[in-house]
């Protein structure tokens, strides 16, 4: 399994967002978002993917629709449903929370080494990977495709729709295809972090929308402290298969499947 983003590891076991950097195609623009007006004559600022990125804590919800009949085109989505999921960011280390299910991932890096972990809540144990193990399982190393939950050169090859500000921040609205799928976002130029990250195909669509964001220092968003979790190697798992807790959380450990014989 190809880590493309924190998304992707924490709702499914599959891409969620086509956010590798690939061929990127225009598209029809679509209709302005719902309550997103331009005030007067008010100075839209660009977009400036490489401005310091301010710590924030970020609740979301992820939507998907599924139409059953589009899995005889092949292709393999997640099920349809519904989940919240909290976002912190710090300059070197990046959380995120699925709510419901007590899990999360978290990326740090130290320099230009960087350190993923696989998060189990309710086992207070999470999964190690290091650099090695990132690159076995193809990882991506991007720490800004990781902080901004989108790849920056995906976002900058869609195509602008519409811009303005809405409660007194500004957004840019861009639209597009890539890897085959249709991508509408809207993106908060004061935070750099979609407020909408929409994603579609003929039998599929999913919509992420930010709920409620705070400063990281001043949040009421909850971070589990894992300072006395246990902490495994993934190197390690192929020699703990036997371990209840390893058979149980196999499954849903990226590249689980490297140690499975």
């Amino acid at each position: 399994m190809r880590l493309k983003s924190p998304l992707l590891l924490l709702l499914a076991t599959q891409a969620l967002l086509p956010i590798a950097a690939e061929a990127h195609e225009r598209s029809a623009r679509p209709a302005p978002p719902t309550g997103f007006a331009d005030h007067g004559d008010r100075a839209v600022p660009a977009l400036d993917l490489a401005a310091p990125l301010p710590e924030v804590a970020a609740a979301y919800v992820t939507t998907r629709t599924v139409q059953a009949a589009g899995h005889a085109h092949g292709h393999d989505h997640p099920p349809a449903g519904e989940m919240e999921w909290h976002f912190f960011r710090e300059p070197d280390r990046i959380d995120i929370e699925n709510v419901a299910a007590r899990t999360g991932e978290r990326w740090q890096r130290d320099g230009k080494v960087q350190f993923f972990f696989k998060v189990f809540h309710a086992d207070r144990r999470s999964v190690e990977y290091r650099i090695d193990d990132l690159k076995l399982i193809n990882a991506t190393l991007s720490w800004e495709q990781h902080a901004l939950l989108i790849d920056p050169q995906v976002l900058q090859g869609l195509e602008l729709q519409d811009a303005g500000w809405q409660d007194g921040y500004p957004y840019r609205r861009y639209g597009g295809t890539a890897n085959g799928e249709r991508l509408d976002v809207t993106w908060r130029l004061d935070l750099n972090l979609p407020v909408v990250l929409e994603r579609s195909r003929a039998d599929y669509r999913e919509r992420s929308v930010l709920k409620a964001v705070y400063p990281l220092a001043s949040s009421p968003l909850a971070r589990p402290d894992q300072s006395d979790y246990e902490v495994i190697d993934f190197a390690d798992i192929g020699d703990r298969e036997r371990d209840p807790f390893v058979l149980r959380v196999q499954a849903q450990l990226p590249g689980g499947d490297v140690h499975h014989h």
